[in-house]
């Protein structure tokens, strides 16, 4: 009785029966896509503490930077060499084993019940963001070059104009110590 009305439910979309209704919504040919995906993205965002949209944003960023990177290359003439790509595997290596390191600290410091926990959780918390914003800045920066590389534009007035910013805010709080 139940399996019909659902049945009659399904047909007035177009489904056959509620087993097309089902298979449409759960494919599983894509289940064995899906379901490492998923467990990689729950994994990086537990061990980098970065949250998946985040965690897109960065690769997209990172992905940008080495293609541009490739381009200007190519348009300064130089030759694309292997040990290059090591160079930035190894910095990507590097950055990430940071963030690894500074979101590990704060969750290991984050469930603690002293005054001690609670500052160093605090202390882990900003260095991960710190750390997280200056790899950032240096990738967009990066990006910014090559793209002025690629057009031919090599005034870069928006990385300078960045580059004074983060002079005068970074001398602004020295100046207040």
């Amino acid at each position: 009785m139940i399996r019909n009305f659902f049945n009659q439910i399904v047909c007035n979309f177009g489904f056959t029966c509620t087993e097309d209704f089902s298979s449409s919504i759960v494919h599983s040919k894509l289940l064995p896509l899906t379901i490492p995906v998923a467990g990689l993205s729950a994994f990086l965002e537990t061990s980098l503490g970065l949250r998946s949209f985040t965690l897109i944003a960065f690769v997209v960023l990172i992905t940008m930077e080495l293609i541009t990177g490739l381009i200007a290359s190519k348009v300064r003439g130089e030759k694309i060499v292997s040990n290059k790509f090591g160079r930035f595997g190894l910095k990507v290596l590097v950055w990430m084993t940071l963030l690894y390191v500074t979101n590990a600290m704060r969750l290991e410091y984050l469930t603690g019940e002293t005054n001690f926990s609670g500052l160093a959780s605090g202390f882990f918390v900003w260095l991960h963001g710190t750390l997280f914003i200056y790899i950032v800045i240096e990738y967009l920066i990066s990006v910014l070059e090559n793209l002025g590389v690629i057009t031919g534009d090599n005034r870069n007035a928006l990385i300078k104009t960045i580059i004074n910013k983060l002079n005068s805010f970074l001398k602004n709080d020295k100046n207040k110590e």
